[in-house]
């Protein structure tokens, strides 16, 4: 290992067994990051990270450096990509830059003003502000330089206080939340303005408190800004998901098939997750709900791109949507268990989404050894709008007319698709609503240990670690797609789907272990199936109304009822989202527009002020 870069690799945190570990997924995630593929599609920018990986562990550093060149050379189309690798590894391992090399990298990252925060994703704002920024801080005699720097800090400090008040836009992508961590682990790293590291590094706990209720032993689960990989949910090392898996630890990733070379500058960073988050993380011995509030933002703040936006009503602090996902905003609710995370989110009304193609609004994680431990349903909507997309059979997105709500392990999803509409609600394409009439369901064949079927309507399925109830609202039949998973199909413009997902461990019997294992399996099952015909209680009866309502009684006694467009209640009491916590479960809270954040951590309590920018423990 190249011995500049040893001290990365030593404890830093005082969890010695939390750094050992750390330090073991960093070097294991470098090492395989360089015996990766590189696609010949994304050659200079992957390269890049290659070549930082390389110089990390001290390895093949001429092929290293003379990739790095090639890359200056030829950037690529996805160049915010590329100038935020290249000022990490030029700030990172320049001292082994020739004069050649350094002056290239000078003129690349100088030639222009590269730097562009308007439009755009936002993950491209945040590379684009920190490359920018360190750019005109490694050489100021850039013409640029003081320029570009500040506005980039401007930039920086809006965003850390946007997200720290009132969450992401962007939020929880299997993919892109890798974007935030790795280009704020460069700056905590680099910057030579001791506040701005200090906002580097909480903004970055601050985003991995809000993974936190999300993982589960190497899964990111639950409701996603934007999911590229729905259907996998370890075979392929999806960029964010490695990410949050170096922090957090779990069943390893599939290095090969995956992205996993964006996480090789958090392995390199001396940013250390606080020992309390990862504990967040990684305790699942109780259950528990966790929620959280994205895309909104102050009543007198920009949305993001000027989108029109609702205020939301009755909120404790003025609060209207950000614009990114929904108009409305969007709130997350977790149930989390040692086996099993059912999430979702809610998005507003009918015309408040703005990105569906991409978004997933609800799934069934499960750990599991087998991949594609995953269940969700989804009236299939294309992301850009265009009649070629492949949309259906990739499984991604969400449709803009499904609305959800959920109790623990109970979930109620009620779809209406309008007839002969267009969908013209976000910077997408116009696209017909009833193109495609149906709901799809996601069955694994991998995952799912038992399955069986009732002429009730209902289906139940053991993955494991989990057992599961599903009831389509309208009759449904199987769509073969040669994929080794099942696609249940449900016809109808006004549908839905009820699921029930709970511990298999309240359904085995001490005369069970007499049993092999799939009688075990099968006789748990047939229990389950048992209880949730004679104890739960659906009422559909509205669903062809003008405006449908849905009412389900489910295992736990709760009473779940949505109207579309209407009211959202759980046992008569209205779901209050206006209300909902930034980030809220039994160890962590911050309230919407706060600025704070407090995790207890057995006796003792960590605050986060993201208004002074200060970590005090009590």
């Amino acid at each position: 290992m190249n011995k500049d870069i040893e001290a990365v690799f030593t404890p830093q945190t005082g969890n010695d067994a939390q750094d050992q570990a750390f330090a073991a997924r960093g070097r294991l995630l470098l090492e395989r990051t360089i015996r990766c593929p590189i696609p010949d599609d994304d050659v200079p920018r992957r390269r890049m990270f290659h070549a930082i990986a390389r110089l990390g562990l001290g390895v093949e550093t001429d092929t290293a450096l003379r990739h790095i060149a090639e890359s200056n050379d030829d950037p690529g189309n996805a160049a915010m990509f590329f100038r935020h690798a290249n000022i990490d590894a030029m700030l990172r391992f320049g001292h082994t830059y020739d004069g050649t090399l350094s002056g290239k990298v000078k003129e690349s990252m100088t030639a222009a003003d590269h730097y562009s925060l308007q439009g755009g994703t936002e993950n491209h704002r945040i590379m684009n502000a920190v490359a920018g920024y360190l750019t005109g801080q490694a050489w100021p005699d850039w013409e640029r330089a003081a320029d570009v720097r500040s506005r980039c800090a401007e930039y920086l400090n809006r965003y850390f206080t946007r997200i720290t008040h009132y969450g992401q836009g962007e939020f929880d992508s299997t993919t892109y939340s890798i974007f935030y961590i790795n280009t704020l682990a460069t700056l905590y790293d680099f910057t030579l303005d001791p506040q701005l590291r200090k906002k580097a590094g909480m903004a970055i706990d601050w985003l991995l408190a809000n993974t936190a209720g999300d993982w589960l032993n190497g899964i990111f689960t639950g409701a996603h800004s934007r999911d590229y990989h729905p259907t996998e949910t370890f075979t392929n090392a999806a960029a964010g998901t490695t990410g949050a898996w170096l922090y957090f630890g779990g069943r390893e990733p599939d290095f090969a098939n995956g992205e996993c070379h964006y996480a090789a500058i958090n392995a390199l960073s001396a940013y250390r997750a606080p020992a309390g988050i990862v504990g967040l993380a990684q305790n699942r011995d109780v259950p528990f709900e966790h929620r959280e509030t994205h895309d909104v933002i102050g009543t007198g703040e920009t949305t993001n791109d000027n989108h029109r936006t609702s205020e939301v009503a009755g909120a404790a602090v003025r609060i209207k949507g950000y614009g990114y996902v929904s108009r409305a905003g969007v709130y997350k609710y977790n149930y989390v268990t040692k086996g099993f995370t059912l999430g979702s989110m809610a998005d507003g009304k009918q015309g408040d989404v703005v990105m569906t193609g991409q978004t997933r609004r609800w799934s069934l994680d499960w750990d599991s050894d087998k991949p594609s431990g995953v269940l969700f349903f989804n009236h299939p909507f294309p992301d850009f709008g265009r009649a070629e997309e492949r949309y259906v059979e990739k499984w991604i997105g969400s449709s803009p007319y499904e609305q959800i709500v959920q109790s623990n392990g109970a979930l109620v999803s009620l779809v209406n698709i309008p007839a002969g509409e267009t969908y013209q609600y976000g910077p997408r394409d116009p696209f017909p609503s009833d193109r495609d009439p149906y709901i799809d369901g996601f069955i694994s064949g991998t995952a799912i240990l038992e399955l069986a079927e009732d002429a009730s309507g209902w289906l139940f399925a053991h993955g494991g670690s989990v057992l599961i109830a599903v009831r389509p609202l309208r009759p449904y039949r199987w769509v073969e797609d040669g994929s080794g998973h099942r696609r249940l199909r449900s016809d109808g413009l006004k549908n839905g789907v009820v699921v029930e997902a709970v511990d298999p461990a309240g359904f085995a019997e001490q005369e069970d272990a007499g049993l092999d294992e799939q009688t075990a399996i099968r006789v748990a099952l047939d229990r389950f199936r048992e209880q949730v015909l004679d104890s739960t209680r659906l009422d559909d009866s509205a669903i062809d109304a003008a405006v449908p309502t849905i009412s389900y009684t489910a295992l736990s006694g709760d009473v779940l009822r949505i109207t579309y467009d209407g009211e959202r209640s759980i046992n008569g009491d209205p779901v209050r989202y206006e209300r909902w916590p930034l980030i809220g479960n039994p160890l962590l809270h911050s309230a919407v527009g706060s600025g704070l954040m407090e995790l207890r951590d057995g006796a003792r309590t960590t605050v986060w002020d993201f208004t002074e920018w200060t970590v005090t423990q009590q």
